[in-house]
């Protein structure tokens, strides 16, 4: 929900927008005992009672899970990072929840943790929703920052997709703009050096493994994609047809689907990189 945050406090305005509990669809993973606390800054103390909890530790740079060992709700370190694992009343058993939180202090006995974000997938991927996220916030303010007195572009929605079929790979970003958006397609010279020019400021927010692989020459150039208003629609009425459950759907911003980067690409009116 991190994207929406700058906005929803635009629209509250003067209403405070406090954060919730951690709650999964599995359990209640933790309690928010500091409820005037802003979004980013809310804590959560892990319910023991709940479920029964692991923890298992995560390091962006070591990404050999086989050798890591889980550790329990009192055996947590102030500091470290460690993705969620639950056992629960109701049948599952050692469940990756795929959250990565960071353990700040301690309430009583029970551990007091912040969410950092989703855990990769795979040892391949390269860049985490949070750099994602930090990565499009800083190419929305160059955006701004670019554009003319006919032109606006609102970003709605985005998602990435690490091509490793391509020689080299290849990241590659899906933008969502927004319907009002003064950005028309019969300004595509104009608008092709905008995005091009601000390329940079997407592309250093990648992170460090993006870079370092980008630097080796590991990594192609990146490509960004604008696609139409109501795209991403598109991609809940496909993952609805294929079996997910509409409560459950959030759009994703790691794509690992070849059918979705199709289907994307297809609804792309322009597509630009840093390297023309």
């Amino acid at each position: 929900m991190k994207q929406y945050y700058e906005k929803l406090k635009y629209y509250a305005g003067e209403v405070p927008i406090l954060g919730g509990d951690y709650f999964a669809s599995e359990c209640c993973v933790g309690i928010n005992l500091d409820i005037m606390q802003p979004p980013e800054t809310t804590r959560f103390v892990i319910l023991p009672t709940a479920a029964y909890f692991e923890f298992l530790p995560f390091n962006m740079n070591d990404d050999n899970d086989a050798c890591k060992e889980t550790v329990d709700i009192s055996s947590v370190e102030v500091g470290k990072m460690y993705e969620v694992i639950v056992t629960t009343y109701r049948g599952f058993y050692r469940y990756r929840l795929g959250d990565i939180v960071r353990v700040s202090g301690f309430h009583n006995s029970s551990p007091q943790v912040e969410y950092v974000m989703r855990a990769p997938k795979t040892p391949s991927e390269i860049v985490t929703e949070k750099d994602l996220i930090s990565a499009v916030e800083n190419f929305q303010h160059a955006l701004k920052g670019a554009m003319t007195m006919t032109m606006s572009i609102e970003i709605v929605e985005f998602a990435s997709f690490l091509d490793q079929e391509s020689r080299p790979k290849q990241m590659k970003v899906f933008v969502e703009v927004q319907e009002e958006s003064k950005f028309l397609e019969d300004k595509q010279e104009e608008s092709v050096k905008i995005f091009r020019s601000c390329i940079s400021s997407l592309e250093s927010g990648l992170g460090a493994m993006y870079k370092v692989q980008r630097d080796k020459g590991q990594l192609g150039k990146l490509m960004i994609f604008i696609i139409r208003p109501g795209s991403f629609d598109q991609l809940s009425e496909l993952a609805i047809k294929n079996g997910t459950s509409a409560s459950q759907y959030k759009p994703p911003k790691i794509i690992r689907s070849h059918e979705v980067v199709k289907l994307l690409e297809n609804l792309a009116f322009l597509t630009v990189s840093l390297d023309g």
